[in-house]
């Protein structure tokens, strides 16, 4: 089998760690082609995988005329479209339609990738992936996709990320892109209100586009950091804040509960599916129910340690183990539709 393997270029973060995780857990033989445009330096986990690089100036370019042209039974598009010439049977998964529902949080080339072709794109798929029924959902309606199409396979964790022996740090910690629709504006008004002394505020992750990172007191931005690195950081925070203005799944949260950070959310995407009560919830855009829900956790020493309980054994039940069986059986089904 063939997999885009575009989202594993550059450093790893949303669909590449999904990518990576599904890849590395298929049990095919013989073990499968990860194919891109450029090359992949970050292999890790995927030792296994058979790599192969073609090189285009951009990836979708790539993806439309390199990609079909590659030997192969059956194709995973990990990023949600396909090449629109491909005559292999295929599977695509499905994050977000926000290049579509949000355009303004996002750049051009993500917009032009990806909604000139998802339509299409979701016709010739043999079956479809959604990490949540919420993303499902929006296929369904937006696209007409059969429900007999679609099969749910969740973002999740493995035992890398755990509390191990955990000591709370005195920072509020956020972990993701640093992009528009993370809601950063958010969070760091709702930082700036607390009353002295507050816990520092650390933004991990790459810098995104039309993003400005505050450079004052009490702020530090990390930039992209190791895995053990990012499970250090979940494991020493006070709390960890996902102001998201809309996540398809979200996978920061559910890797800082897994750690036994105390977590607050917004409602959006599959959040609200996996966090259940093991988090403070708030609607997005809401500054003010953001700042409220961060005082009463910081004030609140046994609320802590309740959502930590809680959330550690919440984040048990999404493990990308079950995620890439289900996978499994897909391709097996799609492969079968010859």
């Amino acid at each position: 089998m063939i997999i885009d393997g575009r989202p594993l270029v550059g450093n790893r973060t949303g669909i590449g760690v999904h990518t990576a995780e599904i890849a590395a857990r298929l049990p095919f033989e013989p073990a499968p082609l990860i194919a891109s445009h450029a090359p992949i330096e970050n292999r890790e986990g995927l030792e296994r995988c058979r790599f192969r690089v073609d090189p285009y100036p951009l990836g979708v370019l790539w993806q439309q005329l390199g990609l079909p042209r590659i030997d192969g039974d059956l194709v995973w598009g990990p990023h949600g479209t396909l090449p629109v010439t491909l005559r292999k049977p295929s599977v695509v998964t499905l994050h977000d339609f926000t290049s579509i529902t949000m355009p303004a949080r996002h750049e051009l080339s993500t917009i032009l990738s990806f909604n000139l072709f998802i339509g299409r794109s979701l016709e010739m798929a043999t079956r479809v992936a959604a990490v949540s029924r919420e993303v499902a959902g929006e296929a369904i309606r937006g696209f007409g996709v059969a429900a007999s199409k679609i099969e749910i396979v969740p973002n999740g964790v493995d035992e890398f990320f755990s509390p191990g022996d955990r000591v709370e740090g005195d920072y509020v910690l956020f972990v993701g892109t640093l992009e528009p629709r993370k809601g950063l504006r958010d969070l760091v008004a709702a930082w700036s209100s607390l009353p002295d002394p507050r816990p520092r505020l650390v933004l991990c992750g790459d810098r995104g586009w039309n993003t400005r990172i505050e450079h004052r007191p009490g702020i530090e931005w990390t930039g992209y950091v190791s895995r053990q690195r990012l499970r250090e950081l979940y494991r020493g925070a006070m709390l960890f804040v996902y102001p998201s203005r809309y996540e398809g799944f979200g996978i920061p949260p559910l890797e800082a509960m897994a750690c036994g950070a105390p977590v607050i959310a917004t409602r959006t995407g599959a959040i609200p599916e996996y966090a259940g009560d093991a988090a403070l919830l708030v609607d997005p855009g809401d500054a003010e129910a953001l700042r409220e829900a961060m005082l009463r956790i910081i004030r609140d020493r046994s609320l802590r340690d309740e959502l930590r309980s809680r959330a550690v054994e919440r984040a048990s039940h999404y493990r990308w183990e079950a995620s890439a069986r289900t996978m499994t059986e897909l391709l097996l089904e799609a492969s079968r539709c010859v």
